[in-house]
């Protein structure tokens, strides 16, 4: 009989992991699919049920959504399990991607109900086939070490650690698994939509590498292993640069021209990105140019951005937020 990769995954993890392994109250992301339904029976295996809960998110983005809510909940009270779930709206505006929003709305809701049960951890079941897809998209948009970095085995988003265990394990294996205990998890029609980039690279990239490279997935999971620990670095580093450039009401433009345009680069990200800001490539270069071209006399310095924008104020550089209309009575 097989014996159960996603167990052996989790008492590998566990074992790395003490503070995981004897957390009080687990949540577990839930959506009925094959990848969550072996991380949940692995975890009723290790910690038994009474201290899980499946969580569920009902995004509302398909017709097929409260199928899986109801298959969710069915599952959940057959194994003994506690079960919660919540109904998220997702807001895509004009040139964003459904599945960026999609997922900060199911990690904000996790979060939520990670609470309301009590939790201060959540397991998510991404396995190394989820992680190889996440390297080659990084690579396709022309990421930079935080983008190879992909998925972390663990990180704290809204308060809540959320951990993916299964990033050793691959998804054929969890699948012939659940076979051969005659196991039912539903199929996700979004993961095989062509429309989905991430759908294409599983079903035609994939194959062809895993001709060339049977071990794809240890090797991919390498690379986002040495890109994470390369980026600590660049972040430690850019962390340092932004401290010394920081002043009562901004940053200092004649510190930060003196960090070159690398530096610069990095230090500016993680300024906007700690005000809730994310600048792509382009938008950094061209606030890089703007604060270096401010030496030069050029005392316009303006970037707009989606919650906001970023000005000269005489030697400072600000960010000033998007004023919030009030609403009209």
């Amino acid at each position: 009989m097989l014996s159960n990769p996603a167990l052996a995954a989790l008492q590998r993890f566990a074992a790395q992991h003490p503070d995981i392994a004897q957390a009080a109250r687990i949540g577990l992301a839930f959506s009925g699919g094959a990848d969550s339904t072996a991380l949940l029976l692995a975890a009723q295996s290790f910690w038994g049920s009474p201290r899980l809960i499946g969580l569920h998110v009902n995004h509302g983005l398909q017709s097929s959504a409260p199928e899986f809510a109801a298959h969710c909940a069915r599952f959940c009270a057959a194994q003994q399990i506690p079960y919660a779930e919540i109904q998220v709206e997702v807001d895509v505006a004009r040139g964003q991607s459904v599945e960026e929003q999609a997922r900060n709305a199911r990690y904000l809701a996790l979060a939520e109900l990670a609470r309301q049960q009590g939790c201060a951890l959540v397991l998510l079941a991404q396995h190394g086939d989820d992680q190889a897809e996440s390297v080659l998209l990084a690579l396709l948009r022309g990421a930079g070490p935080r983008g190879l970095a992909a998925m972390p085995a663990r990180m704290l988003r809204h308060g809540v650690l959320f951990a993916r265990p299964l990033l050793d394990c691959g998804s054929a294996e969890l699948r012939a698994w659940l076979a051969a205990q005659g196991r039912v998890y539903l199929l996700d029609p979004m993961n095989a939509d062509p429309a989905f980039r991430r759908s294409r690279i599983r079903a035609e990239l994939l194959p062809v590498i895993a001709q060339l490279e049977p071990a794809y997935r240890q090797t991919l999971g390498r690379t986002a292993a040495l890109c994470a620990a390369a980026d600590a670095q660049i972040q430690w580093r850019a962390s340092d640069d932004l401290r010394r450039c920081v002043a009562p009401d901004g940053l200092d433009l004649a510190t930060l021209r003196g960090l070159g345009a690398e530096r610069l680069s990095e230090a500016l990200r993680l300024w906007l990105r700690l005000r809730g800001q994310r600048l792509d490539r382009a938008r950094t270069d061209e606030l890089v140019r703007q604060v270096l071209r401010s030496a030069q006399g050029a005392y316009r310095l303006e970037l707009q951005l989606p919650q906001g924008a970023v000005r000269r104020q005489g030697r400072l550089l600000v960010f000033q937020p998007k004023e919030v209309d009030s609403p009209r009575t």
